[in-house]
């Protein structure tokens, strides 16, 4: 009965805090603003909802003024406010385009100005990419979940190119984080919530190889720092 009140709960704040964040752009035609909110506002109330108690190592690694792309494992829908509650930058997400289609959350994505990639296009998934790019251009910090979907088994799965494409292309720095434990709190296909501590783990940059042939050598010391950081897969 706990449980399904958790889960209510982090469906009505959702709901609202997307809503407040509309009318905050409509406002100040600022999408910054909502971000924030993001950080601030939505993400602290799904981890009180949740009965997360996060704990954040790594910090110190990252300047919050810099854009950078933060590459992260994936293994529980609690990942999103977990990662804006634990890092210091407004975060703009690469996410799949089915999340479109999701009432509040895609809406939330769309207006933020956010990327949706379809990874069934190549040709379409390349010029997501290449916005994102953009974006990261302009200063914005990018955060990418490069397994694709999250991890059933919690081991963490290959990662595709995409997002280290862009980083060679934009010479922008990759930040490898680790999230641990939200597939205890919130596992894959259930709806029991299980309060846990939640460790997040912000590595120290990594400068993307200036080949582009080199560009799975770079994708697995990534990968490798990420494994490492949550200390077992």
């Amino acid at each position: 009965m706990i449980s399904l009140f958790r889960f209510i709960f982090m469906s009505f704040w959702s709901a609202l805090m997307i809503s407040c964040a509309f009318v905050v752009m409509l406002l100040t035609l600022n999408r910054k603003l909502a971000l924030v909110m993001a950080r601030t506002m939505f993400s602290p109330g799904i981890l009180w909802a949740a009965g997360i108690k996060i704990k954040v190592e790594g910090k110190e690694n990252i300047d919050a003024y810099t854009p950078y792309i933060f590459v992260s494992n994936h293994m529980s829908h609690l990942d999103i406010p977990c990662l804006f509650y634990a890092i210091p930058s407004n975060l703009h997400f690469i996410a799949k385009k089915e999340l479109k289609w999701v009432p509040f959350l895609g809406w939330f994505i769309a207006a933020t100005g956010m990327i949706f990639v379809d990874r069934g296009n190549r040709a379409k998934a390349i010029a997501s990419m290449n916005r994102a790019g953009e974006l990261i251009k302009k200063g914005k910090s990018v955060i990418v979940f490069p397994e694709g979907t999250r991890s059933r088994s919690g081991t963490t799965k290959s990662f595709k190119k995409g997002s280290f494409m862009m980083a060679i292309q934009s010479e922008i720095p990759v930040v490898p984080v680790s999230i641990i434990n939200t597939d205890v709190v919130f596992p894959v296909g259930a709806f029991n919530i299980k309060p846990h501590e939640v460790i997040v783990k912000i590595g120290a940059p990594i400068k993307p190889v200036e080949n582009k042939e080199q560009v799975q050598q770079f994708i697995n010391e990534v990968r490798e720092v990420i494994i490492k950081q949550k200390g077992a897969d």
